[in-house]
């Protein structure tokens, strides 16, 4: 969710540039601003809205992202192999740990 004291001053801009070097188009899919597409999950016919999504780390307080122009489906599959590489990380850094305090 877009909280506008989360990024910075210039978020709009950015985020239009990125959409427009993309071209108007999702960077992943193909499917361009405001198509028309089928909620897989509703049936119910929405107007597409690309967003600008963070590639790397979720660092919204980065003024210098690397952003990528993303439709709301690949955008939240992006998002969630993040969360996912993220938390297989703090798993194995946990493990690591309990390794280490059995040694002592």
């Amino acid at each position: 969710m877009y909280h506008s004291f989360r990024y910075p001053r210039n978020w709009q801009q950015l985020a239009h540039a990125c959409k427009e070097r993309a071209g108007w188009e999702c960077e992943v899919c193909g499917v361009t601003q405001n198509a028309e597409r089928i909620s897989q999950r509703t049936g119910v016919v929405y107007k597409v809205f690309l967003h600008a999504a963070h590639t790397q780390l979720h660092d919204t307080t980065n003024p210098h992202p690397t952003l990528k122009a993303l439709c709301p489906t690949c955008h939240g599959q992006l998002d969630w192999q993040l969360r996912k590489t993220d938390a297989d990380g703090t798993l194995e850094q946990l493990k690591h740990e309990l390794l280490l305090s059995s040694l002592k």
